[in-house]
């Protein structure tokens, strides 16, 4: 005799503002919030897909920024049903799961198991897959032996049944933690649904947990633990939690990689002050990565780079170090230049000079065949009006080392060549024909030439610089929020575009 078919229901809480998620919530929805590529919505639906289920086996409940949430499982998923807690400010997610609960039972479409889960949570799509396939009529999964203060623990009886669920179970008598995935038959679901009727229509408590209802359900019914130790999940409440998560769940391949092509300013440090995390990393790793220093800073020459580092406790040599100074005299040698006015401070005009001695740097408006712009911290109204001249001629280039608009400090950003750049372009409409540093590939040919681009890892703190090389080149982008980006910036830029992985500083990237 064949098995009769299990039709299946899901129901997805994600009504919830998510308030201590914030900044990054004052924008978007929990639930669309992005980790490793993809939502954390993502994460479960395409799970339980895997599983065997459909898209309109599920059922949504939205209330915080429902139109964008609504906006992205209609592009994603146009089968998924949203429904609307529009008391998301007032309510508390059993009042989300009442209305969902009412919409399956009064709809047409029938379901002998149900599965219910908050959107705040990633889940591997194993886990999932195994909850869902594990032939057990009610349970909810859960990390036996797992003790967290904030999760929900479960309480066994004698003869393993879920007898409690709740924050306060004290360790002694916690099984584990709950991992907000539950599973219950139909009668069940029914039984839930009378027993969370009698909340909010009878006593009119309608800001209370889910998990408050529960322990009635089990008094009636057997619920029993499955224990997904093994898999990886996490609850998604604050930035720390973000934090793991965006370790837990990256695309960085860390077996893969032989060699780290690091940022310095805002990576490694801040002005002269080190970043210690991510120095650690470096003098603990050195034994066993290549380390390759990135910066676009052309104010400093390599050598002011070797010092420093080694003021940190890091042993370099000029080779590590890659600066848009080196494409710079690789350009001029291209193009020829003969006569160029280069406008720097002292010692990079004195670097240049000494690896181009036949070529003329300074100011000479007949001659000039181009203006190159560096990070001049001794910068001059005299350099920028000659600058302006030679550009309102005819036929004289326009190089740029580099278009950071700022450069990170121990007193907060200061201006960079960008600035500078911006000011030109504001007086007489120029901006630079070429700009050699990131995101140009060009710098970190060698390395790639020497490792291949899955060995190599580049790190920073800046995506319109760093991730863009990382980016070009078509390498893992390792992104500290130890400089310029915060972590509500990722969640501006798109799905695809997201780094391979996203840590505080360098020195989390192996932390557990």
């Amino acid at each position: 005799m064949s098995k009769m078919k299990d039709y299946k229901k899901v129901i997805i809480l994600a009504a919830g503002i998510g308030s201590r998620l914030a900044p990054i919530t004052d924008i978007k929805p929990k639930s669309l919030v992005c980790v490793g590529g993809k939502s954390i919505i993502e994460y479960q639906i395409d799970g339980y897909l895997k599983a065997g289920l459909r898209e309109e086996d599920i059922v949504i409940v939205a209330g915080y920024f429902s139109d964008k949430i609504n906006e992205y499982i209609n592009f994603k998923y146009p089968k998924v049903k949203i429904l609307e807690n529009s008391n998301y400010r007032t309510t508390n997610n059993m009042y989300s799961l009442y209305i969902a609960l009412k919409y399956i039972n009064e709809g047409k479409s029938k379901f002998d198991t149900l599965f219910i889960n908050n959107a705040d949570c990633v889940y591997d799509e194993k886990l999932i897959y195994e909850f869902v396939n594990c032939g057990l009529d009610n349970a909810i999964a859960i990390k036996r032996g797992v003790y967290i203060e904030e999760s929900m623990k479960i309480e066994l009886s004698e003869s393993g049944n879920i007898v409690d669920i709740s924050k306060n179970i004290s360790p002694s008598k916690s099984a584990g933690v709950s991992v907000d995935l539950y599973k219950y038959s139909y009668q069940s679901a029914k039984l839930l649904l009378k027993i969370i009727g009698e909340f909010i229509e009878i006593k009119k408590d309608l800001n209370q947990w889910t998990e408050v209802s529960f322990p009635v359900l089990f008094r009636i019914v057997n619920v029993l633990p499955f224990d997904v130790r093994k898999y990886n999940w996490v609850e998604i409440d604050n930035l720390d939690d973000l934090s793991v998560a965006d370790k837990i769940f990256s695309r960085f391949n860390y077996g893969a990689k032989k060699a780290f092509i690091c940022d310095i300013d805002g990576t490694l440090c801040i002005g002269n002050t080190s970043i210690e995390g991510a120095v650690n990393f470096v003098r603990e790793n050195d034994n066993i990565f290549d380390f390759y220093y990135l910066t676009n800073n052309t104010s400093k020459v390599p050598n002011d780079y070797i010092k420093k580092l080694s003021k940190f406790g890091i042993s370099v040599s000029e080779n590590q170090i890659t600066t848009p100074l080196f494409s710079l005299i690789d350009y001029i040698k291209t193009m020829r230049y003969t006569s160029l006015y280069l406008i720097a401070n002292k010692q990079v005009k004195s670097f240049i000079k000494k690896e181009l001695p036949g070529v003329s740097i300074e100011y000479d408006l007949n001659r000039n065949q181009a203006v190159i712009l560096t990070y001049d911290d001794e910068i001059t109204y005299d350099k920028l009006k000659k600058a302006v001249i030679l550009l309102n001629k005819k036929g004289v280039d326009y190089i740029a080392t580099h278009s950071d608009s700022f450069c990170p400090s121990e007193n907060g950003p200061i201006p960079d060549i960008g600035s500078i750049m911006a000011l030109i372009e504001k007086t007489n409409g120029f901006y630079p024909q070429m700009i050699l540093g990131k995101p140009s590939v060009s710098l970190i040919e060698k390395q790639i030439k020497k490792y291949g681009k899955e060995k190599l890892a580049i790190v920073g703190d800046r995506l319109h610089t760093d991730k863009r090389l990382a980016d070009n080149a078509g390498i893992d982008f390792v992104c500290v929020l130890s400089g310029e980006t915060n972590r509500i910036d990722l969640e501006k830029i798109s799905q695809d575009a997201f780094p391979a992985i996203v840590v505080n500083n360098l020195g989390d990237l192996f932390k557990k």
